[in-house]
């Protein structure tokens, strides 16, 4: 698929899934007795003779509603458990549709933590949530999540209407995250720790992820041989070898990008050396598992510098930098002409080097508040976002259009 059709359907995706989710749910089986819908981030349903278990709670209420209902339509048992696979919102936010008198809420005990600093970081967090989703997250507005009635530190294991549903623990996408394996029928529920996509390690806006306990945990779940797994976001994957090969090719990239990070860090490479150094292998830049549309291989590097590093890059210039505006002032004294400057911009925009035109016109807009800087810093901003294959830098740079 070319960069733009991939741009394309990556929109009409969240188009289609964020504030006004569907009416006409897909309710897909996957065994007899498990299931999911998909969604912004899927919800899965497993049915026992006993009683139903449901695995995250969908990011919008009308979404949950019609999910609620067609479990109502396959049973009438109660919904005895609410498993959130990790704490992020988009699989947390409707939890009050499916809780009934009697239904518990299971988590790891570090989701309580999370939803603490959501609620200090409110408005930071429908800032950057604002800009990463281009304000596509339709009715997730509240940070009033209901809690969980059972917490966990490691693993927890229930067993409901003859299975037994193993919930185990392990950092990833977050520090609060778990996957859930019923070992009688080889089926895993692994929430985001698979997504269809690079691993996002390293976030521009979000906080540090776990690269290398991700990929631990992967391998978790690989041992287990399942024969079905259903992600957080995506369609299923049926079929030991398949789900083999999709697991492998996501271990391989978090451990090689691991590796090659901290080989670099012990050898004293400057984090922008390393950007240029580190390389995915072919058959992982290929592979279908791992498209940088969401992660990328830039964020993971520039993330794993941020989590084994301090933010001094080694330039004496940056340890205790001057003000933007005042550097830029200083630079512009030594041409005087904003019109060379501009000059400058346009031939590299023609040249296709729009972050460098970026770099350059900064000096005028910030020095000058120039107005046709800032319409040009504008127009390179909107073709950065134009030839961004991954969506996150895509909308960063549309705040700026």
């Amino acid at each position: 698929m070319s960069t733009e059709k991939s741009l394309q359907s990556i929109d009409r995706v969240m188009e289609h899934t964020a504030g006004n989710l569907q009416n006409d749910i897909k309710f897909i089986e996957c065994a007899n007795g498990y299931y999911y819908v998909k969604g912004w981030a899927n919800v899965g349903v497993i049915i026992t003779s006993e009683g139903v278990v449901v695995i995250d709670t969908a990011m919008s209420n009308k979404h949950a509603q019609n999910i609620y209902h067609a479990i109502r339509e396959r049973t009438d048992l109660p919904i005895k458990y609410v498993i959130y696979t990790h704490g992020h919102l988009d699989h947390v936010n409707s939890t009050h549709v499916f809780k009934e008198e009697d239904t518990s809420v299971i988590a790891h005990e570090n989701v309580n933590e999370r939803h603490f600093k959501y609620k200090l970081l409110e408005h930071h967090h429908h800032r950057i949530n604002s800009t990463q989703f281009q304000n596509k997250l339709g009715s997730m507005r509240s940070y009033d999540v209901i809690p969980p009635d059972i917490t966990f530190n490691k693993d927890h294991k229930i067993s409901l209407g003859g299975k037994n549903i193993h919930i185990v623990h392990g950092k990833g996408e977050t520090d609060d995250h778990c996957f859930i394996h019923v070992p009688e029928d080889d089926v895993v529920y692994c929430g985001d720790f698979f997504v269809w996509s690079f691993p996002n390690i390293g976030n521009p806006l979000k906080v540090i992820r776990y690269e290398r306990e991700w990929y631990e945990t992967l391998e978790k779940i690989k041992r287990l041989e399942p024969e079905i797994l259903i992600p957080g976001h995506g369609k299923m994957i049926k079929g030991k070898d398949q789900v083999k090969m999709a697991l492998q090719d996501v271990i391989d990239t978090l451990r090689f990008v691991h590796n090659e990070v901290i080989e670099h860090i012990n050898k004293g490479t400057q984090l922008e050396d390393a950007l240029e150094l580190i390389q995915l292998p072919e058959h992982l830049e290929n592979s279908p598992y791992v498209k940088q549309s969401y992660g990328c291989l830039e964020f993971a590097i520039r993330g794993i510098y941020r989590r084994y590093t301090g933010w001094f890059d080694g330039n004496p210039t940056h340890l205790s930098p001057c003000k933007q505006e005042d550097v830029a002032a200083e630079m512009y004294s030594l041409v005087q002409d904003s019109q060379v400057i501009l000059k400058k911009c346009r031939s590299l925009m023609d040249e296709g080097r729009y972050q460098m035109a970026l770099h350059l016109v900064d000096i005028l807009v910030l020095s000058q508040n120039h107005e046709e800087a800032k319409a040009l810093k504008k127009e390179a901003s909107e073709k950065c976002a134009e030839t961004n294959q991954n969506f996150i830098m895509r909308n960063i740079y549309k705040q700026f259009v």
